[in-house]
């Protein structure tokens, strides 16, 4: 098998036509076809998929203790 030669998708459907589905930020996740992109995406949360913000995350921010 050449490195141009197109591969199965390990899902097991057959299809040949596979992509690598990326998060918000650009990075591969995961090899998905038409098949089982819904079902391997599922796995992350989804403001992973979406991306987010500041504003998305609310975390109240302490104080820096004094020092005396």
């Amino acid at each position: 098998m050449n490195m141009h030669e197109e591969r199965p998708c390990n899902c097991g459907s057959g299809e040949t036509y596979t992509w690598w589905a990326h998060d918000a930020q650009g990075i591969p996740l995961c090899k998905v076809c038409v098949s089982c992109e819904e079902e391997k995406l599922s796995r992350y949360r989804p403001e992973i998929l979406t991306g987010y913000t500041q504003a998305d995350v609310d975390e109240p921010i302490e104080p820096e203790p004094e020092i005396f």
